[in-house]
C-alpha cells in the first residue's frame, strides 16, 4: 500500500545522525531511503504498528544507553540500564513485544525476518563496523520512521509512555520522543 506523503529531504538532511551521508552522495542517499520506503510499505497497517511500538522502545533505549556509555549527569544507575537494555533487546531477540496494556505482540515469520535483518545491519554496522553499513542503516531507520508516519508513532510514543516509563524514566521517554520528532519534521503525512 502506497501512501501519498511529502518528504522534505533539507530537513531531514539536516539531522544530525544523517547528515554526513546527504553531504557524502545526496541523491544516493535519498534514493537508499526511497527504495526501504518502498519495501517497509509492504507490511500491512496492523504490523507496521506493532514495528512502530518497537523502533519507540529501541529509539528509546538507545537514548538510555548512550546516555550511560558518554556518562551523562543524568544517566540512568548501571541496574537501571542494564534493565532497559534486558527488556528491549529480549523482545528484538524473540521477536515479539509485551505491554502490559495490550499484552503479547507476535510477529509472522516475514516480519521476524524483516526485524533480524535490521538487528544484524546495526551490529554489523555499529559494533563490528563494517564500511558503508552505517548509511544503509540510516537509510532503513528513516524509512521506517516515513513509513510508518505521524499517526501511529504519536500512538507508540504514548504507548511506551504509559506501560515503560517506570522503566526508562520521564527524562528518557521525553528524549527518545525529541529524537524521532526531528524525523516527523522530516515529511507530511
Amino acid at each position: 500500500m502506497t501512501i501519498t506523503r511529502e518528504i522534505y529531504w533539507n530537513k531531514l538532511a539536516q539531522i544530525k545522525e544523517l547528515k554526513e551521508f546527504f553531504e557524502e552522495d545526496f541523491e544516493g542517499f535519498k534514493k537508499l531511503i526511497q527504495d526501504n520506503i518502498q519495501e517497509i510499505e509492504k507490511f500491512s497497517p496492523q504490523a507496521l504498528d506493532n514495528f512502530a511500538k518497537l523502533r519507540v522502545l529501541e529509539v528509546t533505549n538507545g537514548c538510555t544507553q548512550w546516555a550511560f556509555r558518554r556518562g551523562d549527569k543524568e544517566c540512568l544507575s548501571v541496574e537501571q540500564t542494564r534493565e532497559c537494555m534486558k527488556v528491549v533487546m529480549g523482545f528484538m531477540k524473540r521477536s515479539e513485544l509485551y505491554f502490559p496494556s495490550e499484552g503479547q505482540i507476535e510477529f509472522d515469520e516475514a516480519q521476524k525476518k524483516f526485524m533480524k535483518d535490521i538487528r544484524n545491519l546495526f551490529i554489523k554496522a555499529f559494533k563490528k563496523n563494517v564500511p558503508g553499513l552505517q548509511s544503509q542503516f540510516h537509510g532503513t531507520s528513516t524509512a521506517q520512521f516515513i513509513v510508518y508516519g505521524h499517526e501511529r508513532l504519536y500512538k507508540a510514543m504514548a504507548l511506551v509512555k504509559q506501560d515503560y516509563e517506570y522503566l526508562f524514566s520521564p527524562y528518557y521517554i521525553e528524549r527518545g520522543q525529541k529524537y524521532i520528532g526531528a524525523y516527523l519534521e522530516g515529511y507530511s503525512s
